[in-house]
């Protein structure tokens, strides 16, 4: 059998076993992970791949477009201000890091919400078993197996959801400092073209 096909299968049959909170964990874990992937990708688009090795010759680099590129120009608007460019860096790394940490609480939020959604449903399949128990007629074992199914199958999918998320937070957490670090590095290389005010 093609694995593809029985992949698809398996994966059928989990959703099916699942319950009615499966098409919520499934919507979670999809925007959870456009999000994540979003702001991975938006930050490795803006961060120089050697943070260590980011010369002012490679500086005509980034004045092609780009994030770097807006910071360089808005904060070098006026060339004969030192205080004024050391104000507008530190906006501009007050701005972004408070949007990116706004952002990676949201993921956050979303992420240890996966598990409290597995724990309704483990709530609900055994809901579901308790009935099946107090029954006497013929269906009795299908409603257990069913609400034990229910139960561990939507824990299982919480947890599945969760963990990949929060390793991957994690990462994007060391991105964002490494962000911040390039946005230092831009403001230390960016005084260096700015007169001081005590030179002849």
């Amino acid at each position: 059998m093609n694995p593809l096909v029985e992949f698809l299968d398996q994966a059928n049959f989990v959703w099916e076993k699942g319950g009615s909170l499966m098409p919520a964990l499934g919507l979670l874990a999809l925007y959870l992970y456009y999000l994540a992937f979003d702001l991975w990708l938006r930050l490795r688009a803006v961060i120089p791949s050697d943070l260590t090795a980011f010369p002012r010759e490679r500086w005509g680099a980034f004045k092609g477009g780009g994030r770097v590129d807006r910071i360089i120009r808005y904060c070098l608007a006026d060339h004969s201000d030192r205080e004024e460019t050391k104000r507008r860096f530190e906006r501009v790394r007050t701005g972004e890091s408070s949007y990116l940490n706004r952002r990676l609480r949201f993921l956050f939020v979303l992420a240890t919400s996966a598990p409290l959604i597995g724990l309704l449903g483990t709530v609900a399949g055994m809901l579901r078993t308790f009935d099946g128990l107090s029954m006497q007629d013929s269906y009795k074992m299908d409603l257990v197996a069913g609400g034990i199914s229910q139960a561990l199958v939507t824990t299982q999918a919480g947890l599945l959801i969760a963990i990949p998320a929060i390793a991957m937070i994690h990462l994007l957490n060391r991105r964002r400092k490494d962000w911040l670090q390039c946005i230092n590095r831009l403001e230390s290389l960016s005084l260096r073209q700015v007169p001081h005010p005590n030179a002849q």
